[in-house]
């Protein structure tokens, strides 16, 4: 809700008269005629409450706190200060009518948004604290310090006061000597964007955000908006990042719709498109407070800005506003990466000389954030800027067309520079963590626009994605297929078809095998008509496919296609080549399957040998090649050399992709299924935790190979005599592989064998 509206939660209900100040244009226009100040000092300038108010209790009662001090202590100066539409006024609102109603405080509320308004207010406070009308003339003339008379009788008020000075934006208001001071008698309360301003020094700061989902929620049920559907709720009030001002305007419209009731779904989809537009559709009709409209309320600020020497902000915050809300490494925008762009032709310009001060008037101004977050294990913090998502979409929407294509390539630019790597270097994990929910708001800033900054920004998110999965982050490769998937939805080229084989591939990784199947199923149809069968991308699609059916437990199917992969690369990449190693390694695994061990291993273990030969003992084909081996041998009952070639993989794995990378997991996970059938309880049971609590973290509790070593690590309960801790873990992994994978899944029968293992002793 805008500043004036009221989102906090009452005990009683309230109401509020909308109250205007009409205020000279400027004071010294006025000559000799009879001074006019604002109609009211006692009554809240500021609009009627929309909604019951909500949240921020703490605050409320910190403020309450002070203002009610035991005299004759000094109650101070508190700033309560943030974004433009947090609710900063209604925070002020609220304990001003705490106060005075309440507690018979004498409230005095002052608009402090322009220094006529200001100069005014204060004059008529002074008034209302006893100054005769001749003092008040003398120093509007100029004839005595106006600051010293408003002070002169505040100090020497009969009642306790609270003075609210309400959007203080501009501190430079206060900048003529004197004006804001402490008192014995009263409090000052002022409501400012700017929450570092030099002058606040000694003061109160109090830093307000925007509301908990939980209130965002209760918020738009307030407007009767026609659905109760909390979940579509829930999802409006993220969309809207639960901003209070946003939250009012779709209120209130979601809430007049009579004629035609929009549900919050359809006004959800037409919130994509432009949310300044559709949010400012809830605002008051010929309503003329430009901080109660989305589409002006951070021009505010920016107009400020302009009028500090600062234009370039406008700029800064449209380059910003191409990526997400997540926070953004400040060294993006180093002087020397923003100077190897086109902004300094942008309309305001922006040269790397500038862009500190631009940055920190941006802050001034509360429109964004600088944080340090935490780097990787052993990493020093990376410090951080961050907006607002409402704010973001807004400013991008609202950039001027002849701005789009500078503005988008400058920041596809920026972040190219940023993460370009040789050949043979990796982009470190960090940087994949901070830097990927960039690349993909920046790829459908692109998209959506049909800007030249395109092909750069689809660059950058491949180049994330193929990073990300070779590092077995899939959730992130997820998250950047999909982006790259979406631009490229309507293409039929060679590169449009590697973006949905490198999805599916992430949605296999993810455990969304049946998504994965029928994805790569359609890739592979359309590159065999492309590409012809024997093409490597063709080939390619078949072994992932493969995969995917391996995962929903289709091994004839999944040996079919393996074997048109294996073949295929076989004949045309050579015997030799990693993906030819790798295919027949994962041949084998589908054979096993089916239960023919000896032609698995007549497989796998010439397969080991060529790759060990071909590649080397480390290389991560060989360490897939040896962990087939082991897999079949484990299963036709040579455990001792299953045992060594696992250990061998771990280690090997640890080394050379991680101690957490999924294929680790995966070799560890095999090493405690073998300790188990040798009766290795302690040790297998140590193994299978360490791996079921890494995949819960990293892959998530649901996933099926977390479901897989939880139904493992059951039977080696069972097996070391801890029945009762192995049957309530696999009761709640029976329903969850049910619920997953199917009742008929291979995991699902595994698990529902061990889950009766384990209650057997129920029922007898």
């Amino acid at each position: 809700m805008s500043d004036h509206g009221r989102l906090f939660r009452a005990e009683r209900d309230q109401h509020i008269t909308e109250y205007h100040t009409h205020i000279a244009a400027t004071l010294g226009a006025l000559g000799d005629q009879q001074w006019a100040g604002p109609d009211s000092v006692r009554v809240p300038l500021a609009a009627r409450m929309h909604s019951p108010i909500r949240d921020r209790r703490d605050l409320r009662r910190a403020l309450l706190a002070a203002i009610l001090g035991s005299e004759p202590e000094p109650q101070g100066i508190h700033i309560v200060h943030g974004m433009p539409g947090c609710g900063k006024t209604a925070v002020a609102l609220t304990v001003f009518d705490e106060a005075v109603g309440g507690h018979g405080i004498t409230g005095l509320w002052v608009n402090a948004s322009s220094t006529t308004s200001f100069r005014a207010g204060m004059l008529a406070v002074a008034s209302d604290r006893g100054a005769s009308q001749d003092e008040v003339d003398a120093a509007r003339a100029g004839r005595r310090p106006a600051a010293d008379l408003v002070w002169h009788y505040l100090d020497r008020s009969a009642e306790r006061w609270l003075l609210v000075l309400d959007n203080a934006d501009e501190p430079a208001i206060f900048q003529e000597p004197g004006w804001l001071r402490s008192s014995p008698r009263g409090t000052v309360l002022v409501t400012t964007r700017h929450g570092a301003a030099p002058l606040w020094h000694g003061a109160a700061s109090h830093s307000l955000g925007v509301l908990d989902v939980s209130d965002a929620v209760d918020v738009l049920l307030d407007f009767r908006v026609g659905d109760t559907d909390l979940a579509a709720l829930e999802q409006l009030a993220h969309s809207l990042g639960c901003h209070p001002l946003a939250l009012m305007l779709a209120g209130t419209y979601l809430g007049q719709q009579v004629l035609e009731p929009v549900t919050v779904r359809d006004y959800l989809q037409r919130l994509r498109h432009d949310p300044s537009t559709v949010l400012d559709l809830g605002a008051e009709p010929g309503e003329r407070d430009l901080r109660r409209l989305i589409s002006s309320t951070w021009q505010l600020s920016l107009d400020a800005l302009h009028r500090q020497g600062l234009p370039e902000s406008t700029t800064v915050l449209r380059v910003l506003s191409c990526y997400a809300p997540d926070p953004l490494p400040v060294g993006l925008l180093t002087p020397s990466r923003l100077d190897a762009t086109a902004l300094a032709q942008a309309d305001p310009s922006l040269i790397g000389s500038g862009a500190n001060a631009a940055v920190m008037g941006l802050k001034s101004q509360s429109l964004i954030s600088l944080q340090d977050v935490p780097g990787d294990s052993g990493r020093p913090t990376v410090r951080t800027v961050q907006a607002h998502a409402l704010l973001l979409d807004t400013v991008a929407a609202r950039i001027p067309l002849d701005q789009r294509d500078i503005v988008l390539t400058a920041a596809a630019e920026l972040l190219s520079q940023l993460l370009a790597t040789s050949d043979d270097q990796y982009i470190d994990s960090q940087s994949l963590r901070l830097f990927a929910p960039h690349a993909t708001a920046l790829l459908r800033r692109s998209a959506s626009t049909s800007s030249r900054a395109l092909a750069p920004a689809l660059a950058v998110v491949r180049g994330l994605r193929l990073q990300s999965y070779a590092r077995g982050d899939y959730a992130t490769a997820h998250a950047l297929g999909e982006a790259a998937a979406a631009a490229t939805r309507d293409d039929a080229t060679p590169d449009a078809l590697a973006d949905r084989h490198e999805l599916a591939r992430a949605l296999t990784g993810v455990g969304r095998f049946a998504e994965a199947a029928d994805l790569h199923q359609e890739t592979l149809d359309a590159r065999q008509t492309l590409l012809g069968a024997d093409h490597p991308d063709t080939l390619a699609s078949a072994h992932a496919l493969g995969l995917a059916l391996y995962g929903l437990g289709r091994f004839a199917e999944d040996e079919r296609h393996m074997r048109h992969a294996a073949d295929g690369r076989h004949r045309v990449l050579g015997p030799e080549h990693p993906d030819t190693l790798e295919s027949r390694a994962c041949l084998s695994d589908a054979i096993g399957e089916q239960g023919r061990w000896a032609e698995a291993e007549a497989l796998a273990r010439p397969n080991l040998a060529l790759s060990e030969r071909a590649l080397g003992a480390k290389h991560p084909h060989t360490l897939q090649s040896r962990i087939a081996l082991a897999w079949v041998l484990s299963r036709n009952d040579q455990l001792d050399e299953a045992e060594t070639l696992a250990r061998a993989t771990v280690s090997g794995g640890e080394h050379v992709l991680g101690p957490e990378h999924p294929r680790t997991l995966n070799a560890q996970d095999l090493l405690a299924g073998i300790l188990l059938r040798q009766g290795n309880w302690p040790e297998a049971e140590h193994i299978a935790r360490n791996v079921a609590e890494a995949r819960e973290r990293i892959l998530g509790p649901e996933h099926p190979h977390t479901l897989a070593i939880q139904t493992r690590l059951a039977r080696i309960l069972i097996g070391a005599g801890h029945r009762r801790q192995a049957r309530d873990l696999v009761a709640h992994t029976l329903a969850a592989s049910t619920r997953v994978l199917g009742p008929e899944h291979p995991g699902t029968l595994n698990c529902r064998e061990v889950y009766e293992l384990a209650t057997a002793e129920e029922h007898t």
